[in-house]
């Protein structure tokens, strides 16, 4: 059995629960803010179940762990802050001594592995070990040294988050933070990075994004072209809600197919999409690899059929 953990508003998790429907790929999906009024826990003589109004399941019986969107466990719980605070807590001790109960190489992905690939400067780090090209970067609070960087590298330079790129408010106005070309007024401002530790890359100029998507022994790639009035691909390719956006499906060269595929593989990863490009030299550049990224939406765009390699490895 199959077991997704996400949250009642994870439209990726919708969508391949009707392929799974479709496929008689049998599973269980628990929304962890749904959570504590739709399951009962137990465990009796040593063994863990979880009571839904359907029926029982133990870790026995789960052959694969689809670690979508999970979101904090939430109460309906009349305790005071601190009170409900400990009934979360225990909840979520319950549940993750259920979980811990199925083998890590059943998890796409275990929740241990996804942070470990998690982590931008480390990606890098990683990448240009196992033979990836990736951009010159720097990272720094100085603004002397950001100077520096942007003039060595021509005055094309670019800034990215390192952690996340949205900030949610309490007022409801939020804010996405994309990558950005730095320009020569933006100078005026650069002492700015002195506030936190500042990601730099040297702007590659792009034929075109490049996302690779692995799921177990099968990698999708697909070209996302989206010209400016510059008439230099897009900076960010998400900008704009994606509008604009031309896709095809890529043919990766032996080299970078290997090469992603082995840099996938040592976080012991099942699933992950990475972010790459296709450079005006014709050169394949690595930027950055998500373990949980998004990856439906070019299924639903028809340009892809990645559920059908998650129902492939779910049935094994």
């Amino acid at each position: 059995m199959l077991l997704i953990l996400t949250n009642s508003g994870d439209a990726t998790s919708d969508y391949l629960q009707r392929r799974l429907v479709e496929a008689s790929i049998q599973h269980v999906r628990v929304d962890t803010d749904h959570f504590s009024t739709a399951f009962e826990f137990s465990v009796k003589g040593g063994r863990a179940t979880l009571q839904a109004a359907d029926g029982t399941i133990g870790p026995h019986q789960i052959s694969n762990v689809w670690f979508r969107r999970p979101k904090p466990i939430a109460l309906s719980s009349s305790e005071g802050p601190a009170e409900t605070k400990h009934l979360r807590d225990e909840w979520s001790e319950a549940f993750e001594g259920f979980l811990a109960q199925v083998p890590v190489e059943a998890w796409v992905n275990h929740p241990a592995n996804n942070a470990m690939a998690s982590h931008k400067i480390e990606q890098l780090a990683r990448a240009n070990r196992m033979g990836l090209t990736t951009p010159e970067t720097l990272v720094t609070q100085s603004p002397e040294e950001a100077c520096d960087f942007f003039y060595k590298c021509d005055e094309e330079v670019v800034v990215k988050p390192l952690a996340s790129g949205f900030i949610e408010r309490n007022d409801g106005i939020d804010s996405v933070i994309y990558t950005n070309a730095i320009e020569p007024a933006d100078l005026k401002r650069i002492a700015s990075v002195a506030n936190c530790p500042t990601l730099l890359q040297q702007a590659i100029s792009k034929q075109r994004d490049i996302r690779i998507t692995i799921i177990d022994d099968d990698i999708h790639a697909v070209g996302l072209k989206a010209v400016e009035a510059n008439e230099q691909q897009r900076v960010d390719i998400r900008r704009n809600n994606m509008q604009g956006v031309d896709y095809e499906i890529a043919d990766l060269p032996a080299n970078v197919r290997s090469s992603v595929f082995a840099y996938h593989k040592s976080y012991g990863l099942r699933f992950s999409a990475i972010d790459m490009a296709i450079d005006r030299n014709g050169d394949w550049i690595f930027f950055e690899i998500n373990p949980n990224g998004q990856w439906a939406w070019t299924d639903l765009l028809g340009v892809t059929d990645i559920a059908k390699s998650f129902i492939k490895s779910f049935r094994t």
